[in-house]
């Protein structure tokens, strides 16, 4: 998975902040609009302010009233102001101001004179009879400003819950990632190697789940080997035990009439001679099956001693015997080996093993009626050989094991080369390819 710093969780942090605030900004202002409509349409239009204006009056009419207080009681007017919080109150003679006390907003500053102030602003004024004479009171309400506080306590709430609901959303959304990932992984732990572990995005967390997986396949992988080797290898004990018992028995017999002398004419010693000689090539068919097995599911390093060969010369040695023996058996050989000199590093007894089991596949497998073909070709860089032929169209095929096809692979690549098939449904070819050594390139 290619893998983008863009994605990557600590800028998705960043991404996500943005947007929170973007939102919890977007909430604020609505919450802040909202709250200001609600004010403004039943807080402070006319019939409320002259209401509440009304009611300010009535009650400092009374408080004078029944306190019998005179203008110049400044405390006990002092008083009343601040039970009424949110109220400016003015007492004047004419265009004297005798008395000013409340609560004094910050825009009333923008006014030159208190004068002009009382002009401007809603107000109610009233001629209140105090012990001493008749004075103007005017009373300013200014309550409006506890509910624009009030909104905007409210506002800034519901940003920061916006911004905190996001951040939290998303934590949990990755805490979530996480947690899964974990139970899937505990699953596997427990051995259950069939639990895919899934994934999305292209994060750190995907990347974590996506190498998971890979370990998960890698572990399926490795068992399936494990237990293919293991049932190979108990196959082998059994069919070895079997195979092996046979002729040697066979043998066994036919050594003790030699032994004897238990034969009757020189024809019956010569058929005797002839039958320990093809049990002894069936006792070393089973033992190179054996040495197979043990190659391909032994070590997983073959220890080989490697040396440095013409690889056109070497070619014609151990192809040579093959296609010789072949053509006797009937088959049509057709070979392109090499035309020059070309350094090839292997060990020599393990080439021969590889094409051994080659040959001995065509020999079993291919049928006499289309040709075998053998090509060697340098490219400069490698030294490739393929061999290939019809199939035989009978049960034989399906007795493989495959298993010398598997020798061949393992061999090829101990020598730091490549193996491949090629099948269809009539035509098979084994490819081996093996670099050129140091010494070849520079020859």
């Amino acid at each position: 998975m290619k893998f983008s710093m863009r994605s990557s969780l600590r800028y998705k942090q960043v991404y996500v902040l943005a947007l929170g605030l973007l939102i919890s900004f977007l909430m604020y202002l609505a919450t802040q609009s909202l709250g200001d409509y609600l004010i403004s349409r039943n807080h402070l239009n006319a019939d409320a302010s002259a209401k509440r204006l009304e009611n300010y009056q009535n009650s400092i009419e009374g408080y004078i009233r029944k306190n019998k207080l005179s203008v110049k009681d400044v405390r006990a007017l002092s008083k009343w102001v601040k039970s009424h919080k949110y109220t400016y109150l003015t007492i004047y003679s004419g265009d004297e101001i005798l008395y000013e006390s409340g609560f004094w907003n910050d825009a009333y500053y923008n006014y030159e004179s208190t004068g002009t102030f009382l002009e401007e602003s809603q107000q109610l004024t009233r001629n209140i009879a105090f012990t001493d004479g008749i004075y103007s009171v005017s009373i300013i309400d200014s309550s409006e400003i506890k509910w624009y506080n009030i909104v905007f306590y409210i506002s800034l709430g519901v940003f920061f819950l916006f911004l905190f609901g996001i951040v939290i959303f998303y934590n949990h959304k990755i805490i979530a990632r996480i947690m899964l990932l974990s139970k899937e992984v505990s699953l596997i732990e427990q051995g259950n190697l069939e639990q895919p572990i899934y994934h999305k995005g292209n994060d750190e967390i995907a990347l974590l789940a996506i190498n998971a997986d890979n370990m998960r396949n890698s572990i399926i992988t490795r068992y399936k080997s494990e237990k293919e080797a293991w049932e190979a290898n108990s196959e082998l004990i059994t069919s070895m035990s079997h195979d092996i018992r046979t002729p040697l028995t066979a043998l066994i017999g036919y050594l003790e009439i030699l032994e004897t002398e238990g034969y009757h004419s020189e024809e019956q010693l010569s058929k005797y001679i002839k039958s320990c000689k093809e049990k002894s090539l069936q006792l070393k068919e089973l033992s190179d099956k054996l040495f197979q097995y043990f190659l391909v599911f032994g070590k997983e390093t073959i220890l080989m001693k490697k040396e440095t060969f013409d690889a056109r010369i070497l070619l014609e040695q151990l192809i040579g015997e093959h296609v010789f023996d072949l053509s006797n058996q009937g088959f049509d050989v057709r070979t392109g080996l090499l035309e020059q000199s070309c350094m090839i590093t292997g060990d020599i007894q393990y080439f021969k093993r590889l094409f051994d089991n080659l040959f001995s596949n065509v020999r079993k497998y291919a049928s006499t009626s289309g040709p075998v073909l053998v090509n060697a070709e340098c490219n400069g860089q490698h030294i490739i050989i393929s061999i290939s032929n019809d199939i035989r169209q009978d049960h034989s095929l399906a007795e493989s094991t495959g298993i010398g096809l598997k020798t061949c692979r393992k061999i090829t690549e101990q020598m730091k080369g490549t193996f491949k098939i090629r099948k269809n449904r009539t035509r098979f070819e084994a490819r081996a390819s093996f670099p050129v050594s140091a010494q070849g390139k520079e020859a």
